[in-house]
């Protein structure tokens, strides 16, 4: 049985409970399912994504008047399998992730995220401490600090890899539970290099850190609906995302200046052109996955 880590947010309490356990159900709820749930992709440890977007659990219930609560899993086929069965009714994906849960059960896209530069776009990079690698081909033999199945931080660094002529047996990839560990091992010197998305690179004003390689364009993360979930909970959900304006509007702004890095921006409707950026991620992910 899979393992799932759950964290309420009592509000009136003013304290988050982290539950660990194996079949997790709520004591007020039988089928241990709630309508109001939301989850993120494991793109960071479970602690860290509690402080990150407990301020949004927050805000959701003050603005909906619902008991939300956050749910989080501990890899990213646990998360897609729980959007898709309904387990939680909204959840946080990068592309990849997306892409997998719109193939495997039709979730419906609620809102993209907004970046710090106002783009729906981000970019992947290898980095590194080491001063004598200056090129991805001076990678041969070293090992490179990865999160399984993450676009950002595995699939499109593995790609970008490939692309300068290392192969699978050229690098030693060693997989870590969350890019912020990723960064722990690279700047400890665990690792030699390590693939990871850009604005986790920016956030650490460090000079030992030098990217390598950037990435194409990727489209950023969006939140996602379950496939039943009712129109009248997207609709409230969606809402109460797409009425804030941080970039234009001061109180946002400052409601939300603790809110993660991801979803601090405010968020747009999807476009005609999101989807199908996000499906053309399948076959590089698809190529990866099989080497391992």
């Amino acid at each position: 049985m899979k393992r799932v880590v759950t964290c309420y947010v009592l509000v009136l309490l003013s304290a988050v409970t982290c539950v660990a356990g194996a079949g997790q159900k709520k004591a007020d709820s039988p089928e241990g399912k709630s309508e109001y749930t939301i989850t993120v992709i494991p793109y960071y440890s479970p602690e860290k994504l509690y402080v990150k977007f407990t301020p949004l659990v927050e805000y959701l219930r003050k603005s909906t008047g619902k008991p939300w609560e956050l749910k989080l899993y501990p890899n990213h086929d646990s998360t897609v399998e729980a959007i898709c069965s309904g387990e939680v009714s909204l959840a946080l994906l990068g592309p990849v992730p997306l892409a997998r849960s719109i193939e495997k059960c039709g979730v419906e896209t609620s809102a993209i995220a907004i970046g710090s530069d106002g783009t729906l776009f981000y970019h992947s990079v290898i980095v590194s401490t080491d001063p004598s690698i200056a090129s991805l081909t001076q990678l041969k033999g070293k090992q490179i600090g990865l999160f399984k199945g993450s676009t950002g931080a595995h699939i499109v660094p593995v790609k970008m890899l490939r692309t300068a002529g290392l192969g699978k047996g050229d690098i030693q990839p060693v997989f870590f539970e969350g890019q912020d560990r990723i960064m722990n091992a690279l700047l400890s010197g665990e690792v030699n290099a390590a693939g990871m998305k850009d604005v986790l690179y920016k956030r650490f004003n460090d000079s030992r850190l030098r990217v390598l390689k950037t990435s194409e364009p990727l489209p950023n993360f969006a939140f996602v609906a379950a496939p039943k979930l009712n129109r009248r909970t997207k609709d409230l959900f969606t809402k109460a995302l797409l009425r804030l304006k941080p970039q234009k509007n001061a109180a946002d702004k400052k409601l939300m200046q603790d809110w993660d890095d991801e979803i601090r921006n405010g968020f747009v409707p999807p476009s005609p052109s999101y989807l199908p950026s996000v499906m053309n991620l399948l076959s590089a992910y698809r190529e990866v996955m099989s080497e391992n």
